[in-house]
């Protein structure tokens, strides 16, 4: 391509730079499902509204030719009861929620960072950004979350994981990228993410108020319930991180895992060991 081509990408990057990386929308791209970025790695993981009204209204009455109307006042009261259970799974997951909040502001910071240090003429990246993007890690995080939870609590669990660990990923693929002749591709990696950044508060909210409706989880760390919470965080990180990869996961409904089986989304084949108190993950894929 030519000089005039390559600085109207330059300046369309650093645009989109200036709006998306202020608003810590790290990025993304469509990925390979389970690609990794390293093919031996494995992943580990320790394992109502309540409405009551009444209304009520005489018939009319008549006595000696005289007609009298009697009508009862209209009393509606309306009650809200909202129910937490003390200890609650809301309790169990306290230094996850907790952990999460401080990676997404970590997130925000190194965005904000590489959009300060980004030379959208020059396509360059100040130094010092790089260190600050390879320091953010979503994966410890999944070690904090408990088997056993129900469905739809681990689901929105799950969630706010693939939020966090898809914007790291597509932060990470932008300063990768950006090595590379192809600037449209790290365009998209620093473009991809804002949805995953905009939605973060609510799908943690959520999580936390699900939580706070179910007792603690009381699977064991070896159970099956344990392992097949390992197998779907090592299928979303590795649909995040795999084959140079640049996230988004939008996980909205569980990946399905055929524990008897060792498959897991469908077909792919994966193998499960407890060992020294962890799962230890490996997905064949990419």
């Amino acid at each position: 391509m030519g000089p005039a081509n390559e600085g109207e990408q330059m300046r369309r990057l650093g645009a989109i730079l200036a709006l998306v990386m202020l608003l810590a929308a790290a990025c993304g791209d469509e990925a390979d499902p389970f690609g990794t970025t390293r093919p031996d790695e494995t992943t580990s993981t320790e394992a109502p509204t309540t409405t009551a009204a009444s209304s009520t209204s005489a018939e009319p009455t008549t006595t000696a030719g005289t007609t009298t109307t009697t009508t009862a006042a209209t009393t509606t009261t309306e009650a809200t009861t909202t129910t937490t259970l003390s200890p609650s799974a809301a309790d169990t997951l306290a230094a996850f929620f907790a952990a999460a909040e401080a990676l997404d502001a970590d997130i925000r910071s190194a965005a904000a960072a590489f959009n300060a240090g980004f030379d959208a003429d020059a396509g360059t990246l100040d130094p010092g950004v790089a260190p600050l993007v390879d320091a953010l890690d979503a994966v410890p995080l999944g070690e904090l979350i408990p088997g056993g939870l129900t469905l739809n609590l681990e689901t929105a669990v799950l969630r706010v994981f693939a939020d966090l660990d898809g914007r790291v990923s597509a932060l990470a693929g932008g300063v990768r990228i950006l090595g590379y002749p192809d600037l449209e591709w790290a365009l998209d990696c620093l473009t991809g993410a804002g949805p995953a950044a905009t939605r973060f508060p609510a799908d943690l909210a959520q999580a936390r108020a699900l939580a706070g409706l179910e007792p603690p989880p009381t699977a064991a760390p070896d159970s099956a319930e344990a392992g097949i919470l390992a197998v779907r965080l090592a299928a979303i990180h590795s649909m995040n991180w795999g084959c140079e990869s640049c996230g988004v996961l939008d996980y909205d409904a569980p990946i399905e895992v055929d524990w008897a089986g060792g498959t897991v989304a469908g077909g792919v084949e994966f193998e499960a060991t407890f060992e020294a108190g962890t799962w230890e993950v490996l997905i064949y894929a990419c």
